[in-house]
């Protein structure tokens, strides 16, 4: 688990830099702000290195967390989103996704301790709804 969290505080940490577009992001700015992340929330002392952070980023890339973001190398050196509204933590629910919370829900219905999550559900069902009408 602390691997996984760790990955995860590196992971926001890099999006919260990126989506500042009023500076400019070397992989060594990225690196620094990843180990002080590291440091103020988990009070790890080591850091993380240059590897890491270039690993972080094209997982981020790739489609295996379902991010896909748009990271960018520009001037050569400097990195950040080709998209200005992106943030791996602003992502839209898809269809698919929709369809298994839907699934999700008609199946938690057939529960006999249906009672007990009655809330739950319907705070569910009313963002997923508010979700597919803003989109």
């Amino acid at each position: 688990m602390p691997a996984n969290k760790n990955a995860l505080i590196r992971y926001k940490t890099i999006d919260n830099c990126l989506r500042n577009r009023y500076r400019r992001w070397t992989l060594d700015d990225l690196v620094d702000a990843c180990s002080d992340a590291l440091y103020d929330m988990e009070g790890i002392v080591k850091g993380v290195c240059a590897r890491t952070v270039q690993k972080d980023i094209q997982i981020m890339r790739s489609d295996k967390l379902g991010y896909n973001a748009p990271i960018e190398v520009y001037d050569k050196i400097y990195y950040r989103y080709s998209e200005p509204d992106y943030s791996i933590t602003e992502m839209p629910l898809s269809s698919d996704d929709c369809d298994l919370l839907r699934q999700a829900i008609s199946l938690i219905k057939t529960q006999e301790n249906y009672e007990e999550i009655k809330n739950v559900l319907s705070k569910v069902q009313n963002r997923l709804q508010s979700l597919l009408n803003y989109g």
